[in-house]
């Protein structure tokens, strides 16, 4: 094997040649290499596994006393090591005399070039010209081969780019040829990066910072100035900085005027134009919302810092990314929640709140879009619920003028109105906004107040019986022969009682049913959930009892079980050989997971009624006050496997409570009672209380009359973190819902629409929910129209396009006023959307439901909730999606995303411009 070299060779040019003349010969055994300098080379190298001995021969002498030891008859070697020779020598080929030459590798001194070796090293057979203005490139392609070999070219050519991102990898550490700003203010994160830029010769960092300044434009200008400072490793957070200094909605703000010529002095002394600085601002915050804010925690806390050194700390609140900007922002909302509720508490009737409403929705949605929001979503959901407090408190005073109408409205309003308040409490991290959030629980309180008495004075009347004029209550003792045994009629049956259970964590437990393959489904007649009423007093012994005996009284479990299992409606759908079968609390669990007895009576089908006690809430009433309680149904031990159980075995399920329960919010406690809201008695004793007579009414001595408090803010014992007893609202309805496995069909049942109620949704803006009220009004007095379901004969087919597939049976909301569907109609008429309809076959909508969907997306401005969205319709959500699918199929025309469905955020939108193009509406009044 033959090398040499015109200059001094390094141990990196000798490996990478001895490589290219192994990969052609792997039984070389001498190579010369030239070399005009002795270098401090090792004694041996290794090139491609085999081992050479390394020797510097600046004679010919020196030449022919190395060569001797390839020969066996000296014994120098003895065959003990097949290393090979390297001779580094100043000769060249033609000054080596015969008998040297014969004995070498091709018999020449190897005389490598640069960019002939970088060729050999990448298996090419040319090199890209371009490359030539580049001189010191190949001595650093050689050294990079030191990590490893290069791949071969592909095409057999090496070009300018290849060549270029080899450097960049191997050098500097950078990804990519071309790396734009974004992934080299990435790179300047590396602890490294400056060194290793340092590290490179003088012309080579002139060069690779000017190869680096194009492939980044502007911003890469920027960066690289901030190496000429000292300050590499600032130009991601200086980036971040730049998103305040330079932010759109902070024009002419002096201190940041100010700000951006203080921070010129980082850029090498550059001037920063508007337009630099906003392209520096988005890369950096581009690059932190792609990896997370956890990637670049120092890079953060270092923007703060510098925003503090340019005196622009104050501005925080402008930027998406850093820590001082989220704090900045939850206090803007904070005080835009006080000065609602200042407004709210000073404001006359017909006063418009509308502004300071509107603040509060700006103020999350300014939170929502911090790239730190994430990490923080217990913070994020105080957020959003205070937001639907807002809108319900700027809404009307809700009234009712029966028990029944405020029983309602507690299922349908009142209780997200207390999962909402009752997610406030504790606080947040920052004094303003939780004295912001204890004003607006206060408020709702005070809002509730005359609402709770109203109700209490109603039941005092009435002995607690006044809903006749309902069809949607049930009072608990009437469950099992009412709900259950009709239902175990035609499938077999589990109750579910979870004691102490209100319909608000009811509602949040329950939120996600599709998720586990479960729906709510409500009577065809109603439209709407049933809503459960406890007996009185409402504790447990009392009502839970009558739940499970299906008649007012009194006992324990023992009780309870036998009474269940001997109810006269249950034993109809039952054998005598499986009775209704009651589980309590101590019977569920069995090393700690469900027991086998239970899971066995779920799954045979023979057993056509199951019940089964639960008691996670009302034990919780008796725990922790320090803890924020979360309702999820993976929190609740035991519960998911039930839900399971019932679910492969085809099981309806229903859910309910023996009482609610009212939770700590500052409560005050009164003298009188032993129990946290009731006692015996025939006299109330304060205007705190209240005396209920009744065939409902039946106290722990066994009278018909007892004395509660009605209050939300009074109790008579110790501080706990819950109580239940009294009669407000949240203690006195109980969910009383049916879920059904999905696949499977309830006669006389349907699947329910969205149950929250229109202020719930913030991506609706204040002020389009009192039309989302009218639709919702209008679809459920449709509903209740309509007469119980019974035996029909079969449908007629739909005709082409009438969208049978979507055909629920429910008769439409009203329509819409004609004044809002100008340009719908001319869509629904024109012969590109009749040529849609035809390809989409019996999937497409009826025009009528089509025209619902595109004028409730035109309302909201081109976007919608997924809930929004089947509530507008009046459809079940699990229905939705496959309504959708087919709007799309039918509006998305040559696939161009008219309509979209983001899956993550749980929205619908609407692109109406593109729309109008696709379908050639241009010249169409809208």
């Amino acid at each position: 094997m033959n090398m040499a070299i015109a200059t001094g060779v390094s141990t990196t040019q000798v490996v990478a040649q001895l490589d290219t003349i192994i990969s052609r010969d792997a039984n070389a055994r001498a190579v010369a290499v030239r070399s005009v300098a002795r270098q401090a080379w090792p004694a041996r190298i290794i090139a491609r596994g085999r081992p050479f001995d390394v020797h510097w021969c600046e004679s010919l002498l020196g030449l022919r006393e190395a060569l001797l030891a390839l020969e066996p008859q000296t014994g120098r070697r003895g065959g003990q090591d097949d290393a090979g020779l390297v001779l580094l020598t100043p000769f060249a080929t033609h000054e080596l005399p015969d008998d040297v030459a014969a004995r070498l590798f091709k018999s020449r001194v190897w005389q490598p070039e640069g960019w002939q070796i970088v060729r050999e090293m990448f298996d090419a057979k040319e090199v890209d010209a371009r490359l030539a203005r580049y001189g010191w490139m190949p001595q650093l392609l050689i050294d990079a081969a030191a990590s490893g070999a290069f791949d071969p070219v592909a095409t057999g050519f090496l070009d300018l780019d290849t060549a270029w991102r080899v450097i960049l990898q191997r050098c500097l550490g950078l990804e990519s040829e071309r790396s734009d700003a974004q992934a080299l203010l990435a790179w300047t994160q590396q602890a490294d990066a400056a060194a290793r830029l340092d590290a490179l010769p003088a012309v080579a960092q002139t060069d690779v910072c000017a190869w680096l300044q194009d492939a980044a434009g502007a911003v890469g200008r920027l960066i690289l100035a901030t190496r000429r400072s000292g300050r590499l490793a600032d130009a991601l957070p200086l980036g971040l900085v730049c998103s305040v200094v330079f932010a759109a909605d902070a024009l002419g703000q002096s201190e940041l005027g100010h700000a951006a010529v203080r921070l010129e002095r980082h850029v090498d002394d550059l001037h920063i134009g508007v337009v630099e600085g906003r392209a520096w601002a988005k890369a950096a915050t581009a690059l932190v919302r792609r990896d997370g804010a956890a990637a670049w925690q120092g890079a953060l806390d270092r923007a703060d810092t510098l925003l503090e050194e340019l005196r622009a700390g104050a501005f925080a609140w402008l930027s998406d990314t850093l820590y001082a900007s989220l704090d900045q922002r939850m206090s803007r909302f904070g005080s835009a929640v006080g000065q609602f509720v200042a407004r709210l508490s000073g404001a006359q009737a017909g006063d418009a709140l509308d502004g300071v409403v509107r603040e509060v929705l700006q103020r999350v949605t300014e939170l929502r879009q911090h790239v730190l929001v994430g990490r923080f979503t217990q913070r994020l959901e105080q957020v959003e619920m205070a937001c639907r407090l807002v809108k319900w408190l700027a809404r009307p005073m809700p009234d009712f003028d029966s028990v029944a109408a405020a029983i309602e409205w507690q299922a349908d309003q009142g209780a997200f109105v207390d999962w909402a308040r009752f997610r406030l409490r504790g606080g947040d991290d920052l004094v303003p906004v939780s004295d912001a959030y204890a004003a607006l629980r206060a408020a709702v309180a005070a809002r509730r107040a005359p609402l709770v008495k109203g109700f209490a004075g109603m039941l005092a009347q009435g002995g607690g019986n006044d809903w006749t004029p309902s069809p949607r209550i049930v009072p608990v003792e009437t469950a099992l022969a009412n709900l259950v045994a009709p239902l175990a009629a035609s499938h077999p049956v589990l109750l579910l009682v979870m004691d102490g259970l209100s319909v608000s964590i009811f509602r949040e437990l329950f939120a996600e049913l599709a998720a586990l393959s479960w729906s709510e489904w409500v009577r065809s007649d109603l439209g709407h959930a049933l809503a459960g009423v406890a007996a009185f007093p409402t504790v447990t012994e009392v009502s839970r009892a009558s739940l499970l005996a299906g008649t007012v009284s009194t006992g324990g479990s023992g009780q309870e079980k036998s009474a269940f299992a001997a109810h006269p409606a249950l034993l109809v759908h039952s054998t005598a050989s499986q009775p209704p079968r009651l589980f309590h609390k101590g019977e569920l669990a069995e090393d700690s997971s469900l027991s086998s007895q239970v899971r066995a009576a779920i799954a045979d089908g023979r057993q056509k009624v199951v019940g089964v006690v639960y008691n996670a809430v009302d034990d919780h009433l008796a725990g922790p006050d320090q803890l924020h309680q979360a309702w999820r149904l993976e929190g609740l031990r035991l519960l998911m496997p039930l839900l399971r159980e019932a679910r492969d075995a085809r099981r309806v399920v229903i859910v309910t409570a023996d009482h609610g329960h009212l939770l700590d919010d500052g409560t005050r406690q009164c003298s009188g009672g032993e129990r946290d809201r009731c006692r015996d008695g025939n006299k109330a004793g304060s205007e705190d209380e209240i005396l209920l007579r009744g065939p409902r009414v039946l106290s722990a001595s066994g009278q018909r009359s007892v004395v509660c408090l009605w209050g939300e803010d009074t109790r008579y014992t110790g501080r706990k973190n819950g109580y239940h007893g009294g009669v407000s609202l949240a203690e006195v309805v109980v969910p009383m819902s049916v879920l059904v496995p999905l696949g499977m069909n309830l006669p006389g049942w349907q699947p329910a629409v969205p149950p929250q109620p229109e202020w719930w949704d913030l991506s609706l803006p204040f002020g389009e929910e009192a039309n989302g009220s009218r639709v919702a009004d209008q679809a459920a007095a449709s509903l209740a129209a309509v007469k119980p379901a019974r035996a029909q004969s079969r449908k007629p087919a739909a005709a082409e396009g009438q969208g049978a597939l979507f055909d629920l049976g429910v008769p439409a909301p009203a329509p819409l006023e004609p004044s809002r569907t100008h340009w719908v109609d001319g869509l629904l008429a024109c012969d590109t959307y009749a040529a849609q309809r035809r390809l989409a076959a019996r999937v497409a909508l009826p025009d009528e439901q089509m025209r619902r969907l595109l004028c409730a997306l035109e309302e909201r401005g081109g976007k919608l909730s997924r809930t929004a969205v089947a509530q507008r319709l009046a459809v079940p959500e699990l229905r939705l999606a496959g309504m959708l699918a087919a709007a799309r199929r039918v509006l998305n025309v040559d696939q161009m995303a008219v309509m979209e469905l983001d899956e993550a955020a749980g929205t619908v939108e609407l692109n109406l411009n593109l729309l109008m193009k696709q379908f050639g509406l241009s010249s169409v009044e809208r």
